[in-house]
């Protein structure tokens, strides 16, 4: 009598559950996946006013939601306004000049929200010159060829001579070089020494010294809280264009000692003050070809800092008499994170997440000049640095306009 009941029951479950498996799941019951964490946020493109930004495609998205303050804090915060977007890039725009936006996106699929990426960072630019149409423009490259303390410099000067090829540039400046001595075809010397500066040949030439002075030369800072930096290297150039250029390459003392940061800190207070005195004796020696004193002016260098290092003061000094990164000045980017310095010379680069890492750098009179774009010029091979390498810093390379 009891048999008969348990049968039916156990028919009517091995029926309910062959329905299920046959009929579709009503979508107002469907769980929908959490949609992957949004890789890094790269800054592309760049006015007073605007950040260009993207990321990498999360498969499934339906839409993004982008979030951007002028704090890490308020990035992050959960009552943070945002954008939507369904492409993985946008404009965000009504921002102020000059200012560091920290920028996260996240993938939204169904409504249900993915993590959070990262936070990225990055200026809009503080200002930018007027230039008629067809003026000159420059492609300059700064590289720490470390030619002493990193060993084979015979056989990389053969792979730093292939890229500087590659890429062209109008003016080189190599920081370490001392054992550097032949330069690529296309190229030459106008100083040579610990820093050296080359010319494209038909881009600039030397401005010739006379007797009341050099355009050429070489300093170093004095000794002030460590040991000084590698010192500087200094050309008077003309631009096929006839436009007269000053170029500094620059090497400021490594190091995160206190007293180390103090030094360095006080080779960036007196870069400046090195410019004008150095434009000053061009204007007694040369003022009968241009006016020395106020002569477009490009910084190069290894300056062994980055914003990530909040322990010192070394950009802000800059920025407060005026010079700037080129790399927050750019209208464009490329390379953002990978940072110019190879620790280890990895193939591998090393991320900068937040800020790019750079310690090799190109300075600008935000005012006085426009950039049109930056790069880290390391030669890649999928997502590393192909090898060999040509040294344990990657080449920077800026195009810009300067008066």
């Amino acid at each position: 009598m009891l048999r008969v009941p348990q049968a039916r029951s156990a028919i009517v479950v091995v029926f309910a559950i062959a329905l299920a498996l046959v009929l579709p799941v009503s979508p107002a019951t469907a769980a929908t996946a959490k949609p992957a964490k949004v890789g890094l946020v790269t800054f592309t493109g760049a006015t007073t006013t605007s950040l260009t930004v993207d990321w990498s495609s999360v498969g499934g998205a339906d839409e993004y939601y982008v979030y951007w303050a002028t704090s890490h804090s308020a990035v992050v915060s959960p009552k943070r306004a945002y954008r939507k977007v369904t492409a993985s890039q946008t404009t965000i725009t009504g921002l102020k000049p000059g200012v560091a936006y920290y920028v996260q996106a996240r993938a939204v699929r169904d409504g249900v929200m993915g993590d959070r990426s990262a936070p990225s960072a990055h200026e809009t630019i503080t200002a930018e010159a007027s230039f008629p149409a067809g003026a000159a423009q420059y492609r300059a490259l700064t590289w720490n060829i470390c030619s002493n303390a990193c060993s084979g410099i015979s056989s990389r000067a053969r792979v730093i001579n292939s890229r500087i090829g590659e890429l062209k540039p109008d003016v080189v400046a190599m920081q370490e070089a001392s054992r550097y001595t032949k330069a690529p075809t296309g190229y030459r010397h106008v100083v040579n020494g610990q820093n050296d500066i080359l010319v494209r040949s038909g881009s600039f030439s030397l401005v010739g010294k006379n007797k009341a002075g050099a355009t050429t030369g070489t300093a170093r800072f004095s000794s002030k809280h460590a040991g000084s930096g590698k010192g500087l290297a200094w050309a008077a150039l003309k631009h096929r264009s006839g436009a007269y250029v000053l170029v500094v390459n620059a090497h400021l003392t490594v190091g995160g000692s206190s007293s180390q940061i103090k030094q360095r800190e006080y080779e960036a207070g007196r870069l400046p003050s090195f410019v004008r005195s150095t434009l000053a004796k061009l204007a007694a020696s040369h003022g009968g070809l241009t006016n020395w004193k106020n002569a477009p002016v490009i910084v190069l260098g290894d300056l062994n800092t980055h914003k990530s290092r909040k322990t010192e003061r070394t950009q802000q000094i800059l920025e407060d008499l005026g010079w700037h990164d080129a790399y927050d000045q750019a209208r464009g980017l490329s390379g953002q994170h990978r940072n110019s310095a190879i620790p280890g010379m990895s193939s591998t680069p090393v991320i900068g997440v937040t800020w790019g890492d750079h310690v090799d750098k190109v300075l600008v009179r935000p005012s006085r000049t426009v950039v049109y774009g930056w790069a880290n010029g390391g030669k890649m091979s999928g997502s590393r640095y192909a090898m060999p390498l040509g040294s344990d810093h990657q080449p920077v390379v800026v195009r810009l306009s300067v008066k």
